[in-house]
């Protein structure tokens, strides 16, 4: 499965609100990076690797291959459940690889409970590119699906017995993992596929959203629905899975109509018609005691675009920022060093779409840009709130 990620908006000027994260503090255990992708495995990951582990050691294996000692079916639990979970990340791999080649960024993947999320940049341009990148993931599985059968054909042949059920139940799963992406609503492969089936067919990739998101949300209520039903029947735990996994579902394809939607009213604006112009600015050679004062304390705002005497935006100046500079050093360090020192020169032309726009603030993690001249000059600022703001406005007079 794949799907987009983004963080709440941000007021105009202001800070990120309570519960928004900033850049770089993605939740989970960081493993690495390959081919530019940073690796995460989110902390739900090790409750559900138990489970699995668990359910194989203590149900399935004894009953497909019985008269083992207990340490056997726990040591072919472990191998099982991480081949498992590696299979779901070359899944992610494989449609994060053709995304790439496709010129759409993948900044990160993260292995969840439920399955894995890569986290691309923007959403593709044509439909041909979704076709190409909804297809790798489940490629990729049905060749696992035929690598872990081959393998355990071999076991079988080898007379080994142990290898042989982990083998063939990794087959199996992965096979699962196939017709469940198969079913053709958003965000699932199967909804993406038929994304790019009907946006290639009728040109207008806000409707094929909206029919596949649909088919996504109804799906995930079917999902919670029979997820009640396993919970009352006495398999509360199957039940809350299918119950989780549905409300993720709906929630997901809410929000992939909601992107859609954002980029059909966006493209073609322009940020310098939306950014907040003349916006209040710390000169950089201001002591970070004084932009306590003179402006953190005055304007109740947490972040403040910094520029020289010449109004060359040096980046942006942070509440959280101040916290990593003890308090007896501020009277001695300059707001530009700070702005500096965390890299946030992050500008774009007042020319550029806002529809662009909004995806450097997502891609970046920050809730703000600042708008420049051709000589770096600050003349605006463009936020998270103004765009959505902008949408909402659109979406009401819509309705």
């Amino acid at each position: 499965m794949k799907t987009d990620t983004q963080r709440p908006p941000e007021q105009p000027n202001e800070g990120a609100p309570p519960g928004d994260r900033g850049e770089g503090t993605r939740p989970g255990v960081f493993l690495g990076t390959f081919l530019n992708i940073r690796f995460y495995l989110d902390y739900s990951w090790f409750f559900i690797v138990a489970l699995v582990i668990y359910s194989l050691s203590t149900l399935l294996f004894p009953r497909e291959l019985a008269g083992r000692d207990p340490a056997v079916y726990i040591v072919m639990g472990v191998v099982a459940a991480l081949l498992f979970f590696l299979s779901i990340l070359l899944h992610e791999l494989g449609h994060s690889v053709v995304s790439q080649r496709c010129g759409i960024p993948v900044p990160s993947i993260t292995l969840l409970f439920i399955g894995g999320i890569a986290e691309i940049s923007r959403e593709p341009e044509d439909p041909r590119t979704e076709l190409k990148i909804a297809i790798a993931g489940p490629a990729v599985s049905l060749v696992l699906v035929l690598l872990y059968g081959a393998i355990s054909s071999v076991c079988n042949l080898a007379t080994f017995a142990e290898g042989y059920v982990v083998f063939k139940w990794l087959s199996a799963v992965n096979l699962m993992l196939v017709l469940f992406n198969a079913i053709p609503g958003y965000p699932l492969d199967g909804g993406r596929i038929l994304r790019a089936l009907i946006w290639m067919a009728s040109g207008r990739f806000r409707q094929a959203t909206f029919v596949t998101s649909r088919i996504g949300v109804a799906f995930g209520w079917l999902l919670m629905g029979l997820g009640v039903l396993l919970a009352f029947s006495g398999a509360w735990g199957q039940g809350m899975i299918f119950l989780v996994i549905g409300i993720f579902l709906k929630g997901a394809a809410e929000s992939g109509y909601a992107q859609a939607l954002s980029k059909e009213i966006l493209d073609g604006v322009r940020v310098g018609d939306l950014m907040t112009r003349d916006p209040v600015c710390v000169p950089s050679h201001l002591p970070l005691n004084l932009a306590v004062d003179d402006y953190f304390l005055t304007n109740h705002h947490v972040a403040f675009p910094v520029i020289d005497d010449d109004r060359r935006f040096r980046g942006l100046l942070r509440l959280e920022f101040l916290k990593d500079v003890p308090r007896e050093k501020w009277p001695y360090t300059l707001a530009g060093e700070i702005a500096d020192a965390h890299d946030t020169r992050l500008g774009i032309s007042s020319e550029t779409t806002a529809a662009n726009a909004l995806r450097m603030l997502l891609v970046a993690g920050q809730g703000r840009l600042g708008v420049i001249d051709e000589t770096e000059r600050l003349i605006g600022i463009i936020t998270r709130h103004d765009l959505l703001h902008f949408i909402h406005i659109h979406t009401e007079l819509e309705a």
